[in-house]
């Protein structure tokens, strides 16, 4: 059976996210606004779409230090853990938004940071 991947760019507001099969490519998927049943919502979508393996983007500074965006985004990364069944991974994820920015891309720029993020770590964990 195929692995299937959900790649996650977490935001205060919204949620983007992607979908990759095996070795992808990730494609853009939704954007979910980030509500109280926020893990609820990935947890339907991980039901109906056979997801194996979550993925969701860390945003480090360029020093390298911890910043409040990393300090939230581990907190939503912990309850994910708390609450999935499944492996939740993490990858870097910095310049992903900006990446699309400069290419132009304005509308659904979330869905689009999700896809980057998920198209690097599968690059990165490629077997």
């Amino acid at each position: 059976m195929k692995n299937k991947f959900l790649g996650i760019d977490y935001g205060d507001k919204r949620v983007g996210l992607s979908l990759a099969e095996d070795k992808g490519p990730a494609l853009p998927f939704k954007i979910l606004q980030n509500t109280k049943k926020l893990i609820q919502d990935i947890q339907e979508i991980i039901d109906q779409e056979y997801i194996s393996e979550v993925v969701v983007g860390l945003p480090h500074s360029f020093s390298g230090q911890e910043n409040e965006r990393l300090i939230i985004t581990k907190n939503f990364i912990k309850k994910l853990q708390d609450n999935l069944e499944i492996k939740v991974a993490t990858v870097d994820e910095q310049l992903t938004s900006k990446l699309y920015e400069k290419m132009g891309v304005t509308k659904d720029i979330d869905k689009h940071s999700a896809t980057a993020i998920l198209d690097t770590y599968l690059s990165q964990n490629d077997s």
